[in-house]
């Protein structure tokens, strides 16, 4: 007797739509290539969106749908917040993921206004731990920085995995 495809053994998963908020303007660290490696694996099977600054648009694949957002602008002004939540909106994203100081507040202050389960991946330790509170699922990139964080949905996925 043969063994059952893999296919037959795993559940049929639709795609998701999925919403990545990047901080900043391009400095041509971690974090965009961590986030660019991400969206173009994702763009596989999945929808793609970044919000990012207009900097980080080359980074990214013709795959991966990019919606330029001035994140130079202060973090509390409240056309930027207004601007980040009606673009998010229109996503209407099975998640929102957040990666980088900035844009983890932009969600967090936005998250009462969106539908969507919100992640943060925390790439350091400077981070405010009562950010945390405001996302369902907290993914730090080492052990180091897993270290420093209190979240019941803590989970650890290396830089590059």
């Amino acid at each position: 007797m043969q063994p059952a495809p893999l296919s037959a053994l795993s559940p049929v998963r639709s795609s998701l739509d999925i919403c990545l908020v990047v901080s900043g303007p391009n400095e041509g660290g971690g974090i965009e290539r961590h986030v660019r490696d991400l969206a173009d694996g994702l763009a596989r099977n999945h929808s793609v969106h970044v919000l990012a600054h207009r900097s980080l648009r080359s980074l990214f694949d013709s795959s991966v749908q990019f919606h330029p957002i001035e994140f130079t602008r202060w973090r509390f002004d409240i056309r930027f917040l207004i601007q980040c939540a009606r673009q998010i909106r229109r996503i209407q994203p099975s998640v929102v993921h957040a990666h980088g100081r900035k844009a983890a507040r932009v969600v967090s202050i936005l998250r009462n206004f969106l539908a969507s389960p919100c992640i943060l991946t925390v790439h350091n330790l400077k981070s405010d731990s009562q950010l945390y509170k405001k996302f369902d699922c907290v993914i730090a990139v080492s052990k180091l920085v897993a270290q420093g964080i209190e979240h019941p949905k803590l989970f650890t996925i290396h830089n590059g995995c």
